[in-house]
């Protein structure tokens, strides 16, 4: 497509939005760098189509805060035909979960003109650690409520973790959901507890068998402890892959020792130097966010140790000490939520399907090996 044509698509998509309500008055535009990523096209395009929507009184700006939309036009109504998808990515801080859902909404954005649908990313929302239940729930029904005003017709939704009301949460949210008729898709984890399995279609990883990989490889054929670390109220993926590392030890004929799995505060160093002295040397963490912390608390108090992690992240090549870890498969996960969503929004009676990825074991020096 010709630079023109690209200028002209992302103005009046974006112009189209503001008009049908979808980005609502005095509400902030998603950032240049998303609507890069969601158009795929270069900033000074998005910065022209801005530009050009400055002109029309449709948004404003202010340097450092970002765009706004301050006129709200008389809404337009749908098309039959137009398909509104939307996310609800709600996290409670800024961790590697940000950085992992945001490679699968890209990979999702990039498909929406093959689709035929649109993307609106207002549910990503980071609401603070020490959110409560009640300020969580208040915030995530505005963002529902917005979706229903806005005729959103299915919703790709990544269960709320590290809380401990989590669950209760997440049961809310996805009833809310199915008052209003709106179609859910799970990605990445269940609300449900394995080995129960929710009434909602869901893809990601198999993590069991993840779990159990990246343990084996860190055994190497070698029959000893190995830990697993992971945080306070993490999400049922860590569960399962829990399950996956003692396939593993009891495979090498290791007893899956309680005491050998940890959940805590990983940023904590006398809850490590625990763990460290009961004799760890070789642990398995619940992703890379997890392992990097753990890595840094190590080299703070002058510890050696064996370390895996999960996910991939963009900084997991580029540590003090570059993490091994279990890649996941961002796009190929994408696709297949697009693809369970058009199916459910299609035939709605259709039983619940649960895909189960595979991803791929990345060596790196962090388990003390390389390929």
């Amino acid at each position: 497509m010709a630079k023109r044509g690209k200028l002209d698509a992302v103005f009046l998509t974006i112009k189209q939005r503001i008009l049908d309500g979808i980005y609502e008055e005095d509400q902030r535009l998603p950032s240049e760098k998303i609507l890069c990523d969601e158009f795929s096209v270069s900033r000074p395009t998005i910065s022209k189509a801005l530009a050009k929507l400055r002109e029309l009184g449709l948004i404003s700006s202010t340097q450092g805060s970002g765009h706004y939309v301050c006129v709200q036009r008389q809404e337009s109504p749908l098309a039959p035909q137009e398909l509104i998808l939307g996310i609800l990515s709600p996290r409670l801080e800024a961790n590697e979960s940000g950085f992992l859902f945001e490679q699968i909404f890209k990979s999702m954005a990039s498909l929406s003109q093959q689709f035929n649908f649109s993307l609106v990313w207002n549910g990503v929302v980071t609401m603070g650690s020490e959110a409560s239940k009640q300020k969580i729930i208040e915030i995530i029904e505005k963002i529902i409520d917005r979706y229903i005003k806005n005729n959103v017709h299915g919703i790709f939704f990544i269960p709320i973790e590290f809380h401990p009301f989590a669950d209760e949460i997440n049961n809310l949210i996805l009833h809310k959901l199915s008052q209003y008729n709106i179609k859910v898709v799970l990605v990445d984890s269940d609300f449900a507890a394995y080995p129960d399995k929710s009434a909602y279609d869901l893809v990601g990883i198999d993590n069991i068998a993840a779990g159990y990989e990246v343990t084996r490889h860190l055994l190497q054929n070698k029959t000893r402890r190995v830990d697993f670390l992971c945080e306070n109220y993490s999400a049922h993926t860590v569960s399962m892959r829990i399950m996956g590392y003692r396939l593993a030890l009891l495979e090498a004929a290791l007893p899956a020792v309680a005491e050998w799995v940890h959940e805590g505060a990983v940023g904590d160093k006398k809850f490590i130097n625990r763990i460290l002295d009961s004799g760890a040397t070789d642990i398995v963490c619940a992703n890379d966010f997890t392992a990097m912390k753990l890595l840094s608390v190590c080299t703070q108090i002058n510890r050696k140790v064996n370390v895996v992690g999960f996910d991939d992240n963009e900084y997991s090549a580029l540590l003090g000490i570059p993490l091994t870890t279990y890649k996941q498969p961002f796009g190929d996960i994408a696709e297949n939520a697009i693809f369970l969503m058009l199916n459910r929004l299609q035939f709605p009676q259709t039983a619940p399907r649960h895909l189960q990825l595979r991803g791929e074991l990345i060596i790196r020096s962090s388990c003390g090996t390389l390929p």
